[in-house]
């Protein structure tokens, strides 16, 4: 594992420079251009270049490249949908709407999975708490070699980037060298919370909360710290509206949630094949943390014989889309 000033050098090594100008840019850049056709989903400009976000809208990997010499097709959002009505890009946009409407764990809760096992996603809220690394070095150790890089994915605040960089940066050097393969959600800027505030206006639904900026100035700070923007988005707190929803997937975003929230559920519950499970890896939740390292120690034998896997999250929402249709 990779020591605190390692890991520090190694994050000042791949900070590519502040990101200027976001914001969101719908086209499609052409297989000859972009050597497979890619849907375009933001515009900025990092490091004196001119850059674009984009996605492939049949694997759901998304990637930051240089937009000079490319002639894209601009259009509106709407048409985006549509040329992609058919593939697992657009599928994953539209099932987020159709599961949109309840306030609590809207979008997608559950994946198919290749096998046997479960999808892992870990919440990093803004705390004042250092990292849990014990859960990413229990799930290296309990995986390796069996699943090199392990698959997870990880939910990020801009705030908790901004207080936590030694944490950050000991986990992009764990993505850098191969023992990681991280999906990067988007987990608001903010994760504003009221204690004292009903639902309905909590989180996100808080009067004056700015979607936009919450949405933006996250993937922007992800960029500026070598990270790659999912096209995922977890709701803080998995609170939600539809109109929220809506707006969320106006971004080009597909909201994720969890049937498997391992502090919330009964103990006695354990997460089914394709969950996506959630744990909170900032420090404010160790009973999560806990309950999916004892769940790690139960399955030891699956895992050594590959009989039970975590799954890349992409991968298992893009077969789930496949089967449906």
């Amino acid at each position: 594992m990779l020591t605190a000033a390692l890991s520090l050098a190694l994050l000042a090594t791949l900070k590519a420079g502040p990101v200027k100008d976001y914001a969101p840019l719908f086209a499609e850049c052409r297989a000859e251009e972009c050597g497979r056709r890619l849907i375009v989903l933001r515009s900025f400009r990092q490091a004196g270049e001119r850059r674009i976000l984009t996605v492939d809208p049949r694997t759901l990997e998304t990637e930051a490249r240089p937009m000079k010499g490319l002639h894209l097709r601009r259009l509106p959002v709407e048409a985006v949908r549509a040329s992609t009505a058919d593939e697992p890009y657009g599928r994953v946009l539209l099932d987020s709407e159709t599961n949109g409407a309840s306030h609590q764990d809207a979008g997608i809760v559950h994946a198919l999975p290749a096998g046997n096992g479960v999808v892992l996603t870990v919440d990093l809220c803004p705390s004042a708490r250092p990292l849990d690394r014990r859960l990413f070095e229990a799930v290296i150790a309990t995986f390796l070699p069996e699943e090199r890089p392990v698959p997870l994915g990880i939910a990020v605040t801009g705030r908790w980037m901004e207080k936590h960089r030694d944490d950050l940066a000991w986990l992009r050097g764990l993505q850098a060298s191969g023992e990681m393969a991280v999906t990067w959600i988007n987990h608001s800027y903010n994760h504003r919370y009221g204690k004292d505030l009903p639902v309905s206006r909590n989180f996100l639904l808080e009067p004056g909360t700015d979607i936009r900026k919450e949405i933006l100035s996250t993937e922007a700070l992800m960029l500026e710290n070598g990270l790659t923007p999912s096209i995922f988005f977890r709701f803080p707190g998995l609170i939600s509206d539809l109109d929220l929803v809506k707006r969320v997937v106006s971004f080009g975003l597909a909201p994720i949630g969890s049937d498997a929230w391992l502090a919330k559920t009964a103990k006695d519950r354990q997460p089914s094949p394709g969950s996506i499970v959630l744990v909170h890896g900032n420090g404010n939740e160790p009973v999560g943390v806990n309950r999916f390292l004892a769940l790690l120690r139960e399955e030891g034998r699956a895992i050594r014989s590959r009989d039970w896997l975590l799954f890349d999250l992409r991968d298992s929402v893009r077969l789930e889309e496949i089967r449906k249709h």
